[in-house]
């Protein structure tokens, strides 16, 4: 195809296949979408976890449709082959490759505290360092596309998300490897996903909570109700105390209205 790499970050693609256990990498100079490569590939039956990245996508994109700005070489551009048995199984995966992406930021970043933006960004110090989009690619394929902003400076973001961007190399002030974090984000989302899509609760509940963004926030819920973020409960809905009661919004976006809460403050606990 054109545009394919036959060597990606210095070795053979194939060299990458071996040591993630990936039934195939695809690595391209540039392409219009990652998600979009591997859902073709997975109407033609590519397997689970198969890889496809891009060092710069001229159509990348977020949530409903926003543009995804995926810069030349700067960032981690790149789509994964999951399995969803149902669509409540969809529903939860972005939260989930939300957390595996912080954890791999933590793992591989020590020095930043990666948190978790409801529905799907991770943030370094209150500002986007990563989106994920999911996206259905069959009855139960689910492409999975993971941009992480990996060696950008304030100048290359465009000007109107200045403020709101950075990446783990201006945040941290280290030269960070992408092929490290595929593959620490490889194995998290194996760990996650081994006995299929688990529910938020228990253990992972509690860790969710730990990388919550938006815990304790006055926050505006695009679905028209507007409260204090109190957690999400163990579908990945987002859960907001209105003052007299907690709504659940399933779905859509939240934007925060107000810095955190005083400590003095008292604040509702999460549903499990």
């Amino acid at each position: 195809m054109e545009g394919e790499l036959t060597h990606w970050e210095g070795e053979p693609t194939q060299v990458w296949e071996a040591l993630w256990e990936v039934p195939r990498f695809e690595a391209f100079s540039t392409l219009s979408s990652t998600n979009d490569r591997l859902k073709a590939m997975a109407a033609e039956g590519a397997f689970p976890y198969t890889v496809v990245t891009a060092e710069h996508q001229t159509r990348g994109r977020g949530r409903s449709g926003r543009v995804w700005s995926s810069p030349e070489g700067l960032g981690l551009w790149l789509s994964v082959l999951l399995v969803a048995e149902c669509r409540e199984d969809r529903v939860r995966m972005p939260l989930l490759l939300g957390l595996a992406v912080a954890r791999t930021v933590a793992s591989v970043v020590p020095d930043l505290e990666p948190r978790i933006k409801w529905p799907n960004d991770v943030q370094v110090g209150g500002r986007k360092v990563c989106g994920v989009l999911c996206e259905a690619a069959g009855s139960r394929e689910v492409v999975a596309g993971v941009g992480i902003n990996v060696r950008q400076k304030a100048s290359d973001f465009p000007f109107e998300i200045r403020d709101r961007a950075v990446s783990l190399e201006e945040a941290s002030g280290r030269r960070v490897s992408r092929s490290t974090l595929v593959g620490a984000l490889l194995g998290e989302i194996r760990g996650l996903f081994r006995e299929g899509v688990p529910w938020l609760c228990g253990s992972l509940a509690l860790e969710f909570r730990r990388r919550d963004a938006l815990y304790g926030l006055r926050v505006r819920a695009s679905a028209g109700c507007q409260g204090v973020a109190a957690g999400v409960d163990s579908s990945g809905a987002l859960l907001v105390d209105v003052g007299d009661s907690v709504v659940r919004v399933a779905c859509g976006s939240a934007r925060v209205e107000e810095e955190r809460l005083p400590p003095d403050v008292s604040q509702p606990n999460p549903s499990e």
